[in-house]
């Protein structure tokens, strides 16, 4: 089986449906309301392990966190290294979603917060080539040494910078494949914001980040690549009705792992995640509709 270790948040999602986001001051009705587990370290984990992959994930959890425990394990993601911080509570996101499966999220990052070095397995790539899959909703010293003792231990290295805050030169140097959004994209290089496939090229394509390779998301627009030496390559996604957009980038990341950790090139690689991204849409909560592989194949 192809082998992940993913270093990342975990949360409960509180999930609540209504016609139109509020604006400022204005108090709304909700149509419904999901709980469920959610994070993005938790989110990619199960993305990857639905998809195949033999995953573990390293984490914090609170005092309260056992039913999230069951549920990842449940979806056969190994938790020997999610530790649990006594004095806080599980990390807990509220989001918000209209009509059209656009979003508002606001996280409390509970015991995400008290993540540490500390924390960190002594071995993070336990085999020459096994993935390691970080994202930012975890401290900066944490991201970073994940970063650099991953790379240091032969492993391929994803980082996922959201939320988006600068990264220390040399964790972005040790990355293998860094997988932005177009917003985190700009905010990365300390550009102004840009919108549409042919400025998100523009934007890619001066980019001259020092890491390996560049995947960016682009929502229903799918995805573009950078390797180093070759112009940008579009990958555009399936046209599909959305219902819940919160975890499609988590599902990306986490599909990419699997097919990088399975051999598979960036390219075919990016191709599987923007199909599986596509399709973990399709239904509410982050993690309800994240697809296992026979629904991938069933996406052109």
């Amino acid at each position: 089986m192809p082998s992940i270790t993913v270093v990342g948040s975990v949360n409960r999602d509180l999930v609540l449906t209504v016609e139109d986001l509020p604006r400022p001051g204005e108090t709304v009705l909700a149509r419904g309301f999901v709980e469920g587990v959610g994070g993005k370290g938790a989110n990619q984990a199960v993305a990857a392990a639905r998809l195949g992959s033999q995953v573990r994930l390293v984490a914090r959890v609170g005092a309260d966190g056992e039913p999230i425990r069951r549920v990842l394990a449940a979806e056969g993601v190994d938790l020997d290294a999610v530790l649990t911080a006594p004095d806080a509570r599980t990390g807990i996101a509220s989001v918000v979603v209209d009509r059209a499966g656009e979003n508002t999220i606001v996280v409390n990052p509970g015991a995400n917060a008290v993540l540490s070095v500390e924390d960190l397995p002594q071995w993070l790539a336990r085999t020459p080539g096994e993935v390691v899959l970080v994202q930012h909703e975890v401290a900066a010293d944490v991201v970073e040494a994940a970063v650099l003792r991953a790379r240091e231990q032969g492993g391929t290295v994803v980082l996922n910078p959201a939320p988006a805050r600068p990264v220390a030169p040399a964790a972005l140097a040790a990355v293998d494949v860094l997988v932005p959004n177009l917003g985190e994209l700009a905010a990365l290089l300390g550009a102004e914001p840009v919108s549409g496939l042919a400025a998100a090229r523009a934007l890619l394509e001066r980019a001259g980040l020092p890491c390996g390779a560049v995947v960016v998301t682009l929502g229903a627009d799918g995805a573009l690549i950078k390797q180093p030496g070759r112009p940008a390559v579009h990958l555009p996604a399936p046209v599909v009705d959305a219902v819940d957009t919160v975890g499609a980038g988590d599902t990306f990341c986490g599909a990419l792992a699997d097919a990088l950790a399975r051999g598979a090139d960036l390219p075919a690689a990016a191709a599987r995640a923007v199909r599986a991204a596509s399709l973990a849409v399709t239904g509410l909560g982050a993690q309800s509709s994240m697809p296992y592989p026979a629904q991938l194949d069933t996406v052109p």
